[in-house]
């Protein structure tokens, strides 16, 4: 009975177990986000982003130019070994019979510092992670894509003035591995005023379990 259960058995939200680095997050430390709909008057979206700190769109990019960038990736880790054999590099499914530890999130829990994660058994899927931030498809196609930036300039009221920060994380982790631990993005990326825009966009489908984002409710 759900009375009964003690708070390592009890479900954090909508029946799944969320996981932080420091443990197991209780019913009561998490909720959903506030989703928006793109299509929404600006001034109202302009108006949550402020009111919450963030605003949750979906369907704002094309789904299609999404999984294209999301196979290209795929595509450059796939020689490291991380994806099962006989999967296609757009589904991106993890080889379960690998071990996790030489498969290290860029960005995880696993990572020491700002050096290079892992062991040397890592070392081609850290080279194959890192490569990809400066490969066209991400750099130039993903992180420019002309609906973001025109979301943003409308949003901000910035228009013509709104510029892309040089400096990008293209985050992976795969199962097995910690999440990367609570942080704010101003000291990650280095570059850019405090009133800059950060925008996390999942390269693709996920669950609830699935890679997330867990937002600090009012953070900034």
């Amino acid at each position: 009975m759900p009375h009964a259960l003690s708070p390592e058995d009890e479900p954090s939200f909508e029946g799944e177990k969320l996981y932080v680095n420091d443990g197991l997050l209780r019913p009561g430390q998490v909720g959903q986000l506030r989703q928006s709909n793109p299509d929404l008057p600006i001034e109202e979206l302009y108006r949550r982003y402020n009111e919450d700190g963030y605003i949750f769109l979906k369907g704002l990019l094309p789904r299609s130019d999404v999984l294209a960038a999301r196979e290209e990736y795929f595509k450059m880790l796939a020689p490291s070994g991380v994806l099962k054999s006989g999967t296609r590099p757009i589904d991106g499914i993890f080889d379960g019979e690998k071990n996790a530890g030489d498969f290290p999130g860029i960005g995880s829990g696993a990572s020491p510092g700002n050096g290079k994660p892992g062991e040397a058994t890592a070392e081609k899927f850290v080279e194959l992670a890192l490569e990809a931030h400066y490969a066209d498809w991400y750099k130039e196609t993903f992180c420019k894509h002309p609906v973001l930036k025109d979301f943003i300039a409308r949003m901000t009221g910035w228009g013509d003035s709104t510029l892309g920060v040089r400096r990008s994380l293209l985050r992976n982790n795969t199962p097995g591995n910690k999440a990367i631990g609570v942080h704010y993005d101003q000291i990650f990326l280095r570059h850019g005023e405090p009133t800059s825009v950060t925008a996390w966009v999942p390269m693709g489908d996920i669950t609830l379990t699935g890679g997330g984002l867990i937002y600090l409710e009012n953070g900034e």
